[in-house]
């Protein structure tokens, strides 16, 4: 099934939207699963509204996601993040979607990625450019907006200057352009709750861990299994670091510096990981696609892709089948 995302055309977009439908068709039958609200976001009483119409929600998951997944894999494309040009960031990228039940529906994580992938969009344009604080303050920007659906991307200022730091020297302008890029948006969303009289509260995270290994271990093995493909692309990059050119090694640095940036906040977010995994998508389509990609050892590969595929429709609905059959 792999072959079908190794290459690049309009059967390819065809395959990708219709293996993300085939997927996400069997829960619009479940319409009692809705998910448990997520408290704490902006825009909280929309997203929890639209969750009382599964179809809405669930149509409106499906359209953001397959959205994102072309965004993305244009990106990865466009700029030689994969050694070739494929579809496979964009059919991973939904997969990783659909580890949990809870991300087949619309919600702010999922949202935030529109912001993320824009400002990979300008952070991947920084090699060997002239314009790099323009290109920091956009990027800066957008990460800054997307904190109001993921907070701690307030904490981003720090990654950019990593990001920085990977491609280039970090000069004056370029440290004012992530501190004005993050400080402007803020400044104009609250002049206008001012101007208008409302009140501006900002979510404020509450970190409350409550592990309980003995249960996650049986009920996050799709995710396990997705992060061990992750892992080995990892390293299948370092391994090939010197084989790439010099735009695809800064790239793929701080493509995974973001990754580790994501995995904290998801860990430190452990008692809601089922939604805050969403915001580890690129990371995790990226380096886990790069791993399945390559003429060496395809069998392999393709039963990895298929046993992955397995564990997300168990994951998905495991439970509501096994309450069928009993």
């Amino acid at each position: 099934m792999l072959k079908y995302f190794k290459h690049i055309g309009p059967s390819a977009v065809f395959t990708v939207f219709i293996g993300a439908l085939i997927l996400r068709i069997p829960a619009f039958t479940l319409t009692a699963s809705s998910p448990e609200p997520l408290n704490g976001v902006v825009f909280e009483h929309f997203f929890n509204s639209v969750r009382q119409w599964p179809w809405l929600s669930l149509s409106l998951g499906f359209l953001v996601v397959f959205t994102q997944a072309m965004m993305f894999n244009r990106l990865c494309n466009e700029h030689d993040v994969l050694y070739t040009p494929t579809f496979m960031p964009a059919w991973l990228f939904i997969l990783a979607n659909s580890i949990f039940p809870e991300n087949l529906h619309i919600n702010p994580l999922m949202v935030s990625n529109y912001f993320v992938i824009g400002a990979f969009a300008f952070l991947f344009r920084m090699h060997q450019s002239e314009r790099s604080p323009t290109l920091l303050f956009y990027a800066s920007a957008l990460l800054t907006l997307g904190s109001f659906f993921v907070t701690e991307y307030l904490g981003a200022p720090l990654i950019l200057l990593i990001a920085t730091v990977i491609f280039k020297n970090v000069g004056p302008r370029d440290l004012l352009a992530i501190i004005t890029g993050t400080l402007i948006p803020l400044g104009m969303i609250w002049s206008f709750h001012f101007l208008t009289n409302q009140q501006f509260d900002f979510p404020i995270p509450k970190y409350n861990l409550n592990i309980k290994l003995d249960k996650a271990i049986l009920r996050y093995v799709a995710m396990t299994f997705f992060f061990l493909l992750t892992f080995s692309g990892i390293i299948k990059s370092s391994l090939h670091y010197f084989k790439n050119n010099i735009k695809t090694r800064r790239i793929n640095l701080v493509s995974i510096t973001f990754f580790a940036f994501a995995i904290f906040i998801a860990l430190i977010k452990y008692d809601h990981l089922r939604y805050y995994i969403t915001i580890a998508n690129c990371g995790l389509a990226l380096f886990a696609g790069y791993f399945l990609l390559g003429e060496k050892g395809q069998r392999i590969k393709g039963f990895l892709h298929s046993v992955l595929l397995l564990l997300l429709i168990l994951s998905l609905y495991g439970e509501p089948l096994k309450n069928w059959l009993l």
